[in-house]
């Protein structure tokens, strides 16, 4: 929950992120077993299920990062291969080293700073977990973290670390000397024959891209679930029989200003004298507590929200007992002084405050109740809807009427490429460029995205063709101009070069002076014009030069000096360490692909999402 900046994130990071193996909410809740063929795929004797896929998104998402359902599902098969890698090399962890991780864990120790029994079985309890189950899990992640630091167990050379310094932060002097574009233009001699000739070999500009208008119908439970209606005697009834699993639950926003139980002292003392100048101003100006979440908390998965974190019980699932204590010590709106955690140093404050009794409860029962009676609408609206479109396969209206559902047309032709601007999700494509509709023209069958339920039928379709050299000509005209100009201002460029690195005294216009660093350059200059420019070395006195195209016009580039890194020993030491996390990524990356070639694989029933 509480997500810190990460200086470098290597492979073997990534993999133990998603799975999270620390002991925070969706932390160990995904194991289970796969039973039959109810997994996505299986890696010799090691299930990836959808079960697992989803708990590794929220993961992700829970971190505050973007969660791309295929990458995650990627590394979690990474995973997979790396614990069969385990079995081959005969790793065990034994019930012991993992009864000591618990042991050891600051959320499960009480006041006197000792391990808790109760609090590991009110933890289990809340997660929904078997002892077994946790220990199970918790033995795999150990196994793959083993075989991880095995390959992550790297030594860089000084002398490859000094190179990895002269391509990242070691500044250039350069400056620069643009060619004229524009006194090239007239050189160029324009033939219908050039002309033809050009279209040809650039055939694939001038494509129009097989294309579909199309109507559509969505379906959501969020559209219906004010359309359902929930009495009183429906609401008391579930407070009733739900009275028991009930609890008090405190709306909270934090601050925190990050300060891990691995920093050494003076880290933390910095970060507690930081945190308590934030808690007094937090303190004064309670109002303004989501803005001064914007502007100073840490954890970036709540800042830009103004630190909210959510409505939590007091059950330990806040993630920090202190915090938890602190917000239920709370007034609704009230802030708290300085929170010590495993994270840093948090602020609190309580937006909101739910009790346990039925007056509290009621508005979340009520909207519960309706969201339950929504879906349940939604999946008979879909049988009956799909139901009808198979009736009349070759229109949506007939079943849009029937079923008093909106019937919404897309008038601009869709393409493949066009697709994310006009907010078409990815199955829903390929569905409109499926045989059965985009050829036949027939009713798709429901397609699920993220929830929302979509029918969609192709009204007009184009197939992807060349357009004809008379329809295209003038285009062709200004695009050979603009490349032939560009052809002949380089020749001219290259020349120019020639003449500099043989001492020739040329007259030509220049830019300042200025000095620049290779990671500024790589953000802002074309691959290849990056690569050039680290490639170019003065010696002797001399510069060096290159020609280089940026925003479209060919530029000499004059590299006069390299600072070489020298006596930084800080430098050189984050420098080998990346170079190690690079060879250790790649040894993973081969080690992976080794066990491809002799662990035998599984498909499963399961989908990594729906619409496959």
């Amino acid at each position: 929950m509480f997500h810190t900046i990460e200086k470098h994130r290597n492979l073997a990071q990534v993999i133990m992120g998603l799975i999270g193996i620390s002991f925070m909410a969706f932390g160990v809740a995904g194991y289970q077993t796969a039973a039959d063929n109810n997994f996505i795929v299986k890696i010799g004797d090691e299930p990836v299920t959808r079960f697992d896929l989803d708990n590794a998104v929220r993961n992700v998402e829970a971190s505050g990062g973007q969660a791309d359902r295929n990458a995650v599902f990627k590394s979690l098969v990474q995973r997979a291969y790396l614990l069969e890698g385990a079995k081959q090399m005969g790793i065990v962890i034994s019930d012991d080293q993992i009864k000591q991780i618990v042991v050891d864990t600051p959320q499960f120790h009480g006041a006197d700073g000792k391990f808790d029994p109760t609090l590991f079985q009110q933890y289990l309890e809340n997660m929904h977990l078997t002892e077994k189950a946790f220990m199970e899990e918790q033995r795999r992640n150990m196994q793959t973290m083993t075989v991880l630091r095995m390959l992550n167990n790297n030594v860089a050379a000084d002398s490859q670390a000094m190179q990895i310094l002269r391509a990242t932060i070691a500044p250039r002097t350069i400056r620069t000397s643009e060619v004229n574009l524009a006194q090239f233009v007239s050189q160029v001699k324009i033939s219908d024959a050039e002309l033809k000739k050009f279209y040809e070999a650039n055939k694939k500009n001038y494509l129009q891209q097989q294309g579909v208008k199309f109507e559509y119908v969505t379906l959501s439970s969020k559209d219906l679930a004010a359309k359902q209606s929930v009495t009183d005697e429906e609401v008391k009834k579930a407070f009733d029989e739900n009275q028991s699993s009930l609890k008090a639950k405190r709306t909270i926003a934090h601050i925190l200003i990050a300060a891990p139980k691995s920093a050494d002292a003076a880290t933390r003392a910095k970060a507690k004298e930081q945190a308590e100048k934030v808690a007094a101003e937090a303190k004064a100006n309670p109002a303004q507590f989501a803005e001064l979440a914007k502007k100073y908390s840490q954890d970036v998965g709540s800042a830009a929200n103004g630190g909210e974190l959510g409505s939590f019980a007091q059950d330990g699932s806040v993630g920090s007992k202190a915090v938890e204590d602190a917000a239920f010590a709370l007034e609704k709106g009230a802030v708290s002084g300085v929170v010590e955690s495993d994270y840093g140093y948090h602020i609190v404050r309580v937006t909101d405050i739910a009790g346990a009794d039925f007056e509290s409860q009621k508005e979340t029962l009520r909207q519960s109740l309706q969201e339950k009676k929504a879906q349940a609408a939604l999946n008979a609206l879909r049988e009956n809807f799909a139901q009808e479109a198979f009736n009349s396969p070759g229109a949506l209206k007939p079943a849009a009427d029937k079923l008093g559902v909106t019937l919404n047309t897309q008038s601009e032709w869709l393409t493949k490429v066009n697709a994310d601007s006009l907010k078409v999700p990815k199955p829903v494509v390929d569905a409109l460029f499926s045989d059965e509709v985009f050829a036949k023209k027939h009713n798709s069958e429901a397609i699920n995205v993220n929830g929302v339920i979509w029918f969609v039928r192709a009204t007009e379709t184009r197939p992807e063709s060349t357009l004809p050299f008379e329809q295209v000509k003038a285009q062709v005209q200004d695009e050979f101009v603009k490349s032939e100009s560009m052809r002949l201002a380089k020749e001219y460029a290259a020349k120019l070069v020639a003449d500099l690195q043989a001492g020739k005294s040329l007259t030509m216009a220049w830019s300042p002076a200025q000095e620049v660093v290779p990671t500024q350059a790589r953000a802002t200059l074309p691959e290849n014009v990056y690569a050039a420019l680290m490639k170019a070395n003065p010696k002797g006195g001399k510069a060096a030069y290159i020609v280089a195209e940026m925003l479209n016009t060919p530029s000499i580039v004059e590299v006069q000096t390299i600072k070489t890194p020298e006596n930084n020993p800080e430098a050189l030491a984050s420098a080998k360490q990346v170079l190690a996390q690079m060879q250790g990524d790649a040894l993973v990356e081969d080690y992976v692909q080794m066990l491809q070639k002799s662990i035998p694989t599984k498909q499963g029933a399961e989908q990594v999402s729906d619409g496959e």
